[in-house]
């Protein structure tokens, strides 16, 4: 397993991102290379605005691997949704996903969705809801297998959504596309609100998972709260997962230190695996 951390891109304005925003990204990716990290998870609005090229320059020079990118931003900060009704924004949230995949193929990475999925409303307009939110995911999942990028649904809190809470409900839905897509970001700290035991879900999920998000019990940096982060990995493990550990916290008391604390934690944790 290898360890990355989430770093808000130029194009986002959202000053409340649980991630490494400020300085700009040259400073990001210094700092991150410096503690050790293997890689970012970049956290995207609106690639179209970002320079493509720069961000690759930025990463061979510090020796950064990225292998995911969010879409969190296009929800909280464009209203867009996958599952809206009006056919317009359906179209234009395709559109604009559709770019955050081009983005992501240039770096080899796969597109993390979570609240893009939208808010799903009761009662007969969920029925609608529904076909939409299934309608815009054929079309991306399409457009991503044809330029080999992985698409992956996060499972979150009720305190974000409504749906596709637990595990056990989004490998349903996942299941119900054919194929091997879409798959599983598998977030400890929304498992740990939802999930009656975080490591039945990991076991749950084992066959999707393919991407891994931490952050302590109170949203904090690894390491600073009540979270044995011990135990996940070696379950993770265990479950031959070998793929990356992101930290999405917030951070606080600023990026740089949160990140620090975070690879303090967690890099001897992952040295204390066996691999043979």
């Amino acid at each position: 397993m290898k360890l990355a951390f989430t770093i808000a891109t130029p194009d986002t304005h959202d000053a409340s991102m649980a991630a490494f925003r400020g300085g700009g990204l040259d400073q990001a990716f210094c700092t991150l290379s410096q503690l050790g990290y293997d890689g970012a998870e970049l956290m995207v609005r609106n690639p179209a605005e970002l320079d493509s090229a720069e961000i690759e320059r930025l990463a061979a020079k510090y020796r950064l691997a990225i292998p995911a990118v969010s879409t969190g931003q296009l929800r909280k900060e464009d209203g867009l949704a996958l599952n809206a009704r009006d056919a317009a924004l359906r179209g234009e949230t395709v559109r604009r996903t559709r770019e955050v995949v081009d983005f992501a193929a240039r770096f080899g990475a796969q597109v993390n969705i979570g609240s893009l999925r939208g808010q799903m409303p009761a009662g007969a307009e969920r029925t609608a809801a529904m076909a939409a939110v299934r309608i815009s995911l054929t079309e991306l999942l399409e457009y991503a297998d044809g330029r080999g990028v992985t698409l992956a649904i996060e499972p979150q809190s009720r305190y974000i959504s409504n749906w596709l809470n637990t595990v056990s409900e989004t490998m349903q839905f996942a299941r119900s596309f054919p194929g091997t897509q879409p798959y599983i970001v598998f977030d400890v700290y929304h498992a740990m609100l939802e999930e009656s035991s975080v490591a039945a879900a990991m076991i749950a999920g084992r066959e999707r998972i393919s991407w891994v998000q931490l952050s302590d019990s109170h949203r904090g940096a690894p390491g600073d709260g009540q979270v044995n982060f011990g135990e996940h990995i070696r379950v993770l493990h265990a479950l031959c997962y070998d793929g990356y550990l992101s930290v999405e916290c917030n951070p606080l008391p600023d990026a740089e230190t949160a990140a620090r604390r975070a690879a303090a934690h967690l890099k001897p944790l992952l040295a204390s695996i066996s691999y043979a």
